[in-house]
């Protein structure tokens, strides 16, 4: 067996140059990765393929510009005279 990291030959059950197992499932591809996917523990976020996991930070990274926006927007209007202080409370416990 050939090891396909690191090229190594003639292996058994782990690479004698890096120390990986070879008899480990490796990840493969999701058809489709969903925002709610990050709320998954860390165990089971390992499994996931590398690519996966760059669409989902992708996904997480977009959701957070656009609280962070909306968050602006807030202030920005809590600065204004024309609205009313229990608007920005409710905007300020959210």
């Amino acid at each position: 067996m050939i090891h396909s990291y690191c090229e190594t030959e003639g292996l058994e059950d782990s690479c004698s140059f890096c120390g990986a197992s070879l008899n480990i499932k490796r990840p493969k591809l999701k058809e489709f990765v969903v925002l709610e996917d990050v709320e998954k523990p860390v165990n089971e976020l390992a499994c996931f393929h590398t690519y996966d996991l760059l669409v989902l930070l992708r996904l997480v990274r977009k959701a957070r510009t656009k609280v962070y926006d909306l968050m602006l927007t807030f202030k920005k209007a809590g600065e204004s005279p024309q609205i009313d202080q229990a608007m920005v409370n409710y905007r300020e416990e959210q």
